[in-house]
């Protein structure tokens, strides 16, 4: 772990992300919630300024704002090709955990809509539209507390706040998503929800790689 402070904003200047693993070709962390995974205005920061002692680095996992997680990034143009390629060929396996306060009515389910995007929300629908995109995931119900229900979810397709929308769709929105119906704010302002298992071919050996992180700690108040 290390702090490195934010030019622009005073909320981010005591982050730091923890960097799990790095060699000459990748470099892979553990985002915090709260910051961007990349700047969307150049008033803001976001997890690259927390590498200025590195040549410019290529994100090719991205995260919410408010979503902690797994992120991986190349350190030259070779590798993030090859890590894009990957991506879009579906060879890199992400997995998530949430935290739902109404359990879904079946443990294990494979969920498909059709998403359309309205300014900075998400919108699903069962229907298919030609101006909405396909998404496609999978979960199951792993634990639960006498409240709270924890899910295990892997993504078929990446889409624009898959994960929050779909799962809002059922009737079971992440906990302290107020954007997608939960109730309440959680405590340190981020949604409960985890970017926990990442599998890629590393760019220059070939090799499969995997990586899995516990969840944030914040989430033991919940009976995680």
């Amino acid at each position: 772990m290390f702090n490195l402070p934010f030019k622009n904003s005073p909320f981010l200047e005591n982050i730091s992300p923890e960097i799990i693993f790095e060699d000459d070709e990748i470099l892979v962390c553990v985002k915090p919630s709260g910051v961007l995974s990349q700047k969307e205005n150049s008033n803001e920061d976001s997890l690259l300024e927390l590498f200025p002692d590195r040549p410019p680095l290529h994100i090719i996992t991205r995260l919410d704002r408010r979503v902690s997680g797994l992120v991986l990034l190349a350190k030259n143009p070779e590798s993030a090709a090859n890590l894009s390629e990957q991506l879009k060929q579906k060879q890199i396996i992400k997995k998530y955990k949430a935290i739902v306060g109404q359990k879904p009515e079946k443990e294990l389910q494979t969920l498909t809509h059709w998403l359309s995007k309205t300014n900075t929300k998400a919108k699903a629908s069962k229907t298919e539209s030609e101006s909405a995109k396909k998404a496609v995931l999978s979960y199951k119900v792993s634990q639960s507390s006498e409240r709270y229900h924890l899910l295990e979810i892997t993504l078929e397709t990446g889409r624009f706040h898959q994960i929050r929308c779909q799962l809002a769709a059922i009737g079971s929105p992440i906990l302290g998503d107020l954007k997608y119906g939960f109730k309440r704010s959680s405590p340190d302002g981020s949604i409960f929800l985890q970017a926990y298992a990442l599998a890629f071919f590393h760019p220059k050996n070939k090799e499969l790689i995997t990586f899995e992180i516990n969840p944030p700690k914040v989430w033991e108040k919940y009976g995680f």
